[in-house]
């Protein structure tokens, strides 16, 4: 359960740092610009608007780390539930069980479950982003919100189901690099620090 990094009482109303994404309490946020920041953040944003730097800008993840995090991430779900599968088709001989096939519910529904969760615990992140230092955001740059994440997820599942990689097609092309399940859900895949 998340809470306040600076009150571990504080559990409800919390709201993430448009810089670090860390949840805080209201009265550990101050707004600049439309955008919440913490404490240490406040003072890190300030000095690059001193110095001309403008970290407002989001700086678009490259369809190549977005299928190495979608690989690595696949690689997570769907090989352990395959491989087991198949071990136990092997060694079930002619007459395997019926309910072997039931390892196969992950392989189908485990992806959206995975990335909806995953985004949602980790700030926009899933292992295969963190791998690929990038992570999921609003279209403005803030921290996704819980519908949001489930949403983007089975969209995402959606469209692959349907249209496979075509969902992926916009991205080579669109200045912010969007896929199709991202235009649906309002957001973008940005560089991590």
């Amino acid at each position: 359960m998340l809470a306040c990094r600076n009150h571990p009482d504080v559990i409800e109303g919390l709201r993430h740092c448009s810089r670090c994404g860390n949840p805080y309490c209201r009265d550990c946020l101050v707004t600049m610009n439309d955008r919440l920041y913490c404490a240490t953040c406040k003072v890190e944003q300030l000095r690059d608007v001193q110095s001309g730097v403008d970290r407002t800008r989001l700086n678009y993840a490259g369809a190549g780390k977005r299928f190495g995090a979608l690989i690595i991430d696949r690689l997570i779900v769907v090989l352990p539930p395959y491989a087991l599968f198949f071990i136990l088709m092997i060694t079930g001989g002619n007459n395997p069980s019926p309910f072997i096939f039931i390892l196969l519910l992950p392989v189908f529904l485990g992806m959206p479950f995975y990335e909806a969760l995953m985004m949602q615990q980790k700030n926009g992140q899933t292992l295969g982003k963190m791998a690929m230092k990038i992570r999921v955001v609003r279209v403005d740059g803030s921290p996704l919100s819980a519908g949001q994440c489930w949403g983007r997820a089975f969209l995402r599942f959606a469209l692959e189901s349907c249209i496979s990689f075509i969902d992926y097609i916009p991205a080579f092309f669109t200045d912010e690099k969007t896929a199709l399940h991202d235009m649906g859900a309002s957001t973008r895949v940005v560089e991590t620090y």
